[in-house]
């Protein structure tokens, strides 16, 4: 019976040892964590955003929030100044702002595909889409598309890059 309890409760100590480690991995920052020049710099580009998330990615921060169904993650440098945007619009082509980009998704070979996601980034020199599609049978893709409604190269989704403000596309 002494062991079965021993047993019980090394099991508990692990759980909990465990627990505690995964929680000091996490790389959200709560908003004492954010210097006040992030915040600030945020509220001054989008004063409506709310319910904000801070996360650190390698050497930038990312504020992350919802307007109007969007996700927004806003990439900034170490010096507060605002790197990268990307919009997240989920399944939802009507969300897309450029209608050339949404048209000529249409019309691309992969407009009968499956929208799993669409992203729009902005860079500081760079603007672009990105339509994560699927289709039975073939590999998932990612279809890179500019403002103007380009198509400017589709890669199987499993070996795109991870974007980022860097990320030459």
């Amino acid at each position: 019976m002494k062991s079965k309890i021993k047993s019980i409760l090394a099991a508990f100590l692990m759980l909990t040892s465990f627990s505690f480690g995964l929680v000091a991995c996490d790389d959200d920052d709560n908003h004492a964590n954010v210097p006040s020049e992030f915040e600030a710099a945020l509220e001054q580009q989008y004063p409506d955003a709310k319910n904000v998330e801070w996360e650190r990615k390698g050497k930038y921060r990312v504020a992350e929030f919802v307007i109007n169904a969007v996700e927004y993650d806003i990439w900034y440098d170490q010096s507060a100044k605002c790197v990268m945007t990307e919009l997240d619009y989920g399944k939802n082509v009507f969300l897309v702002p450029d209608n050339a980009v949404s048209a000529a998704f249409a019309q691309s070979e992969y407009g009968t595909w499956r929208i799993d996601d669409i992203k729009h980034y902005k860079q500081l020199n760079n603007e672009f889409y990105v339509f994560e599609v699927e289709k039975q049978g073939e590999p998932d893709m990612d279809v890179f598309y500019n403002t103007s409604g380009q198509q400017l190269k589709a890669i199987p989704s499993d070996s795109a890059p991870d974007i980022r403000p860097e990320t030459v596309i």
